[in-house]
């Protein structure tokens, strides 16, 4: 399991016509195998934010969505 922390941010008008930014972080998970794509699991895990604790569900395996290489990827 690897984590990459983003962060989503707002503008927020002040008083004094000026602005500030207001960011916040979100955690995003994904499952890395060898010779595998990396599949994102953030829904699937459960993390204690108070702790950073990550539970990973008896099931996992059967609750991944399909991966594909990006080459298989077919955009229109």
């Amino acid at each position: 399991i690897a984590e990459i922390l983003q962060f989503s941010c707002e503008i927020k008008p002040t008083g004094d016509r000026s602005q500030q930014f207001h960011c916040f972080p979100v955690p995003r998970f994904f499952r890395l195998c060898r010779g595998q794509p990396a599949v994102e699991v953030t829904r699937i895990v459960k993390m204690d934010p108070s702790t950073g604790e990550v539970n990973i569900p008896r099931d996992f395996v059967q609750q991944l969505p399909k991966a594909k290489q990006w080459r298989d990827v077919i955009r229109r």
